[in-house]
Formats: C-alpha cells, sequence, structure tokens
C-alpha cells in the first residue's frame, strides 16, 4: 500500500487527467464524503479488471469488489508503465452493497494512442493490473485492428475463442450483445453442457432453460459466474471492449417496446426484472449510459474507421408473425419500430456525417435475410422482422451515396459473409456483412433445425456435421451470402487501412473441450477494397 507521501507526491504528478465517476440514472457513484471515504478492508477482485469505450484522450475503467461489507472506497491508479512508477491518474471511488461494489470511473486527458496500465486497491488487496490502448486522434490515418463477437453462454462450451483472442494484436474488442445470458440451457447431467450454471431459478413452464436469473442479485451473480473463466479475464485485462446488449443479459428474446416485453405470461418477464437486469448490466460492463438506458453510440479511430454500435432491443415493438419460421405473413410489412426513430435519426445522421473510410455498423441481428424451405423466413427478430426500417436505413445509404458501410453482425450463431441489398435481399446493394459466428451459444449444427414446409434438419451437438450440399441449397435460397459455415464457433478479426478492410473470421475446432486451435482460414478471409459493393462471387 501507498505511504501517505507516496499518495501526495503521485497526485501531484497527474498533470491535466482527470477521474470522473459520473452519476448514472442507474446509481450514482460520486465523489466519496466522510465515512465512506475510508478504504474498504478485504474483499476479492475475482472478476478481475476491464476498460471500455476508448477515446483519443478517455476511457472508462471498472472492477467488481467481491465478498466485500458496507460502504466505502476503493483507490484507482493509472500509469504509463506496468510498475506505477510514472503514475498519471489516481481517485478513490465510493462503493457499496446497494450498488454491488461495483467501482466504475471515466478518465480523461489522457494521450492519444498511447498505452497504459491501471488498477485498482483496498487498504489489503490489489487488482490485477489491467492495460488499454487510447483511441487513434481524429486525423490521423494509421491502421485499425479490432476483433469481434456475440453469444457466450457458460454451460455450453469452454471460452476457447477467448483464449485465443486474447493473444491477437489489436487496439479493442467489440462485444456485439449476448455476453451473459440469464438463461442457462445446458448443464453436465443433461449431457450437452461442459459446466454448470446455478444461479437463478427453474420454470417449469420453460423447461428449455435449466435455470434463470429473476432477482438483481442473480444477476449480479450470473456476472460474477462468467468471470469465473481466466480467459474472460484475461481478455479484458488486455484490451478495451466496446459493448453493446441483445435480449439474453435480460431475457430471450424481449422486445423492449412492447407490453410484457412481448413475451408468453409463463416466461416471467416483469419490469422488476428487467430493473434488476439493467442495473446489473451497467455495474458490470465498461460503458455508461446517456440518460436512463441509452448505449447507442458512435467512437471515432482516426480517419480509418467509424465504429456505430446500435441498440437493437430496448426499443423494438414485438415481433410480427409469432417470430415463427414461416412466410411473412399480412402484419410483416406494416410500420414497426426496431431501432425506434431517435435512434434511426441519429444513425442516419451519423452515416451522413462520417469521414471515415470505414462506416462500421455494430449489429446486434443480421441485416441479410435468412430465408429456408417454401419462402419461410428464419424467425423475424432480426432486422427482417422490421422491413420498413430495414429499408429506410438502406435507402437512406444508397440515396445519399454513403460508401463503405459494413455491418458486423452477431446473435445468430453461424459464421456468414454477403451483401446487403434492398428490396429484402433482391435489390440493390448498399453495404457488406460478416457474421462471426458465437463464442460457445447452440449453433445451427448443434440442434435441430425447422427448415420451414414441415422439414426438419436434424443436428449433433457432440459432432455438428451439416451436409455441405444442404449449406449449398441454403445459398442458393439466399444469393446475397458469399460464404456459411453452420457448424463451429470463434469469431472475427478485422485490419481496416484508409484503401482496404481485412476480415477474417476465425473458427474453432472445438468448443467442448480446452483448445486454441483453429480451421484453416481459407474461404473465411475477406479483403474488401474501398467502394466495393459486393464480396459475392468475388
Amino acid at each position: 500500500m501507498l505511504s501517505r507521501r507516496q499518495f501526495l507526491l503521485r497526485s501531484a504528478s497527474t498533470g491535466a487527467v482527470a477521474v470522473i465517476a459520473p452519476q448514472t440514472a442507474i446509481e450514482a457513484l460520486a465523489a466519496p464524503r466522510g465515512s465512506a471515504a475510508r478504504l474498504l478492508r478485504g474483499g476479492r477482485f475475482r472478476q478481475g479488471v476491464l476498460s471500455g469505450d476508448p477515446t483519443p484522450r478517455g476511457i472508462t475503467l471498472l472492477t467488481v469488489l467481491d465478498d466485500a461489507s458496507g460502504a466505502g472506497s476503493v483507490r484507482l491508479e493509472v500509469a504509463r508503465d506496468r510498475d506505477f512508477r510514472r503514475v498519471v491518474a489516481e481517485r478513490t471511488i465510493a462503493t457499496s452493497g446497494k450498488r454491488g461494489h461495483s467501482v466504475k470511473a471515466r478518465v480523461e486527458g489522457l494521450r492519444p494512442h498511447e498505452r497504459y496500465f491501471y488498477r485498482f486497491e483496498t487498504r489489503d488487496r490489489q487488482s490485477p493490473v489491467g492495460r488499454f490502448q487510447t483511441a487513434l486522434p481524429p486525423d490521423s490515418n494509421q491502421p485499425v485492428r479490432f476483433s469481434f463477437f456475440s453469444c457466450a453462454e457458460y454451460t455450453h462450451g469452454y471460452y476457447n475463442a477467448y483464449d485465443v483472442m486474447q493473444r491477437d494484436d489489436v487496439d479493442f474488442v467489440v462485444c456485439l450483445g449476448d455476453y451473459m445470458y440469464g438463461d442457462a440451457y445446458h448443464s453436465r447431467a443433461g449431457g450437452t453442457g461442459v459446466r454448470d450454471d446455478r444461479v437463478g431459478r427453474e420454470n417449469p413452464a420453460n423447461p428449455s432453460i435449466v435455470r434463470e436469473a429473476l432477482t438483481l442479485e442473480n444477476y449480479r451473480d450470473k456476472y460474477a459466474l462468467y468471470r469465473s473463466d481466466e480467459a474472460l479475464r484475461e481478455l479484458h485485462a488486455r484490451f478495451p471492449m466496446v459493448i453493446t446488449w441483445d435480449d439474453h443479459e435480460i431475457q430471450d428474446n424481449y422486445a423492449g417496446g412492447a407490453e410484457g416485453g412481448g413475451l408468453d405470461p409463463s416466461k416471467r418477464w416483469s419490469n422488476d426484472r428487467r430493473r434488476a437486469a439493467t442495473k446489473a448490466y451497467f455495474e458490470s460492463m465498461p460503458v455508461y449510459p446517456q440518460g436512463a438506458s441509452r448505449i447507442y453510440r458512435g467512437l471515432g479511430a482516426g480517419r480509418t474507421v467509424d465504429l456505430i454500435m446500435l441498440d437493437q432491443r430496448q426499443y423494438r415493438a414485438d415481433q410480427p408473425c409469432g417470430d415463427g419460421v414461416v412466410p411473412a405473413c399480412a402484419e410483416w410489412n406494416q410500420p414497426r419500430p426496431f431501432l425506434g426513430r431517435a435512434q434511426m435519426d441519429w444513425l442516419k445522421r451519423r452515416l451522413s456525417s462520417s469521414k471515415a473510410a470505414w462506416k462500421v455498423i455494430g449489429s446486434q441481428t443480421m441485416m441479410m435475410p435468412a430465408k429456408v424451405t417454401g419462402d419461410s423466413f428464419y424467425q423475424f427478430d432480426s432486422w427482417q422482422g422490421y422491413p420498413r426500417e430495414r429499408e429506410e436505413l438502406l435507402q437512406h445509404i444508397r440515396s445519399r451515396s454513403i460508401d463503405d458501410v459494413i455491418f458486423i453482425t452477431g446473435d445468430i450463431h453461424l459464421f456468414v459473409a454477403g451483401d446487403v441489398r434492398t428490396n429484402m435481399g433482391v435489390g440493390d446493394p448498399a453495404a457488406l456483412e460478416f457474421v462471426a459466428g458465437s463464442i460457445t451459444s447452440t449453433n445451427f449444427g448443434e440442434m435441430d433445425i425447422n427448415a420451414g414446409s414441415g422439414l426438419v434438419i436434424e443436428g449433433d451437438d457432440a459432432n455438428p456435421r451439416t451436409d455441405p450440399a444442404l449449406v449449398e441449397t441454403l445459398r442458393a435460397i439466399n444469393p446475397w451470402v458469399q460464404q456459411a459455415d453452420l457448424d463451429h464457433h470463434g469469431y472475427g478479426v478485422v485490419t481496416a487501412t484508409r484503401s482496404q478492410f481485412d476480415v477474417r473470421l476465425r473458427r474453432l475446432e472445438t468448443i467442448k473441450r480446452r483448445s486454441r486451435r483453429l480451421l484453416p482460414e481459407a474461404g473465411y478471409r475477406f479483403k474488401v477494397q474501398r467502394g466495393q459493393t459486393s464480396i459475392v462471387g468475388s
């Protein structure tokens, strides 16, 4: 621990760097006062350290102190070296049981594109050391490198993808939602799980779910469980994460703008449950909402990349057509919010004003249609369930001649690359899309799939091997798709320059045992040039 003299010397050297613990609508994280200013004693930093939302001069830093009691403070230090001889910022941050002993702050006044190190400490404990790199300055033409991923249900497989990802040379990583599942779908006893999630309760009316979180403590415990995995903790310690949410951080397939979440009453949706999940999310993740819970936002990386993160869950109306595997129903092409008017207008303005070479949209759900046999759509939980907003956005991109728009996408649990076209895929090209599989969540080759017209494609959880002829049949039904893998898990890596957008879809051999083995990247690497409007057939 620091002596008082060391503390004063370090505080005097911090210069113009500011550490801010701003208030949120979820819980005020204000500067400590009175007895709460005393450093806490005890507790453990079991969840490690996290950084997020890097800008040229700022970063959000977070830890959660497990097994702590009472109110008090935790000290944060930021330095230019791993040994903390050149400390640039230091502050004690108040926390308590009311906020789950979350410790979160925004650091501003840093240098652009610089590497820093950070740690937290109580009176008798010190966290692991984390590192982060600030973003490129606005006028930079340097390359930008990042990974993107989604869908990491804890029980179904090991976090091999995180183990590989943390060894990459990237500036930051992007989470496109379903970082945590409030609902667990597998168990070792059930034969499809490699480990168990005992947080939450059973629901006899929902037998496909082993246990589900219902309370604030349940949701907090979920984040702690997920971060008991060393690979995830190491990923956070090495790189800043730019995060959005999808449905499982709250509840599967909920529609935030619909009465009752758009769910059957047997699913046990409630506003209290939503509030609990939202509070736990902001306590546990290195992101601050704007207002009560707005998380759609943009982050620039020089003149090369403008990263635009969306929220496709909070403002949407209920999915049409019963969210089934059926042809479009009568209600399908009716006005229905997906992003909602405020977010849609913001997105269009951001795209129109962006000067970056690549406008990269972080999309929780797939923009390309997914069709199966008998002209059926594969459910309506994605952009294809909201065709009016989909067409509005794509027509804006085309009418304003906004070039080099790339969707990076999660949610659907398969690797897909292809063209984003107007008129539900049969119109003009407007953007490209890369879908990076799932970290562990069940993919198409691991379960039985309703392919429409009464056809069921059988999967094998232990040994997924989708018939290549079937994949070709599905590609023929979806001619905007260039490549697809229904069997494997993994993530994507991007290297963007002013002239090229290089995407590698990194597919793991297995998630059922600890392994870093990757499949060959042939057919799953794409080098997109400026002005390129299609990858199909290239």
